[in-house]
């Protein structure tokens, strides 16, 4: 009984000092809450102020675009097609297409020119194409309206520009004759002069450079078409496509060089197909497909 009161005698002091101990950092931290509530509602008012100010003047927020090609990596180029197709979707059911619409179709720009009109740094070919077979369709109605016509007007050649000739080919003074000639993406610059029948192509022998017999055959067929085989030498620079493609836009190169020696060529190089060039280029692939006309396999169960 005794030690029971002596222990409630001795812990009675520490509860009450513990009791002040907690009860002194409660009242300093409701204080410090308060005065930071107050600051805060401060800020929040001035920060307020400052907002509304900032939506009076707009400043700092960025216009919503006219466009949603802005968000493309090309919006320009992608603009223009929209337009082409926008205009071709007004105009058809009004209009009539041309049966030959070749003949009174437009001489439209380069892709040189073409990069200029539309507005682009750079247009690769199959952007080219696509813009010039869209350009066709809308060229191929009539009645056009003078919307239309204006557009069509922005990518078609001068008269001036349309005036302008080839220049003439010429043997230089050291019996050179220089030709360029094309195929799919490929260019390619032949000398062709007189000589032992060697060919060089970018600096290399045409038939370690041309692994693929059908190509070395389309560089000879010139030649022997007009029964000239090893009586001229060709040095060709060519660039761009594949191995096909670059040999023959040499081919092309070495008929237009051998009309620059001899232009009674020309009858017997058109008859073997060496003097026009070939227009033909892959078709593209189709987004849904395989390929450009090869489609997914479909099984209806």
């Amino acid at each position: 009984m005794l030690r029971s009161l002596v222990r409630t005698a001795v812990a009675l002091p520490q509860r009450t000092w513990a009791a002040t101990a907690v009860a002194r950092p409660l009242t300093t931290t409701t204080s410090r809450f308060m005065s930071s509530m107050s600051e805060h509602g401060a800020n929040t008012e001035a920060a307020s102020h400052e907002e509304a100010n900032h939506y009076e003047t707009l400043s700092g927020f960025q216009l919503k675009p006219t466009s949603p090609s802005y968000f493309t990596t090309q919006p320009v180029y992608n603009d223009l097609l929209v337009e082409l197709d926008t205009l071709y979707r007004q105009h058809r059911p009004t209009s009539k297409l041309i049966k030959d619409a070749g003949s009174v179709r437009p001489n439209w720009f380069g892709r040189e020119g073409m990069t200029a009109a539309v507005g682009v740094q750079s247009l690769k070919s199959s952007q080219y194409r696509l813009v010039v077979s869209k350009l066709n369709q809308l060229a191929a109605l009539t009645p056009r309206s003078p919307r239309v016509e204006q557009l069509l007007a922005r990518f078609t050649k001068s008269e001036d520009q349309m005036g302008q000739k080839a220049k003439p080919r010429f043997v230089d003074q050291y019996g050179r004759a220089l030709a360029t000639g094309r195929r799919k993406e490929a260019s390619a610059s032949v000398y062709v002069v007189e000589g032992e029948g060697q060919m060089l192509v970018n600096g290399l022998d045409a038939a370690s450079y041309f692994n693929k017999a059908q190509d070395r055959e389309a560089l000879l067929k010139p030649f022997q078409a007009t029964s000239l085989v090893g009586k001229f030498n060709v040095w060709a620079r060519v660039q761009g496509g594949g191995t096909t493609g670059q040999a023959e836009a040499i081919s092309l190169g070495i008929a237009k060089a051998l009309l620059t020696h001899d232009p009674e060529l020309k009858s017997t190089l058109r008859q073997a197909g060496c003097v026009t060039r070939d227009p033909r280029a892959v078709e593209r692939k189709k987004p849904g497909q395989y390929k450009a006309r090869k489609k997914f396999q479909w099984v209806k169960r």
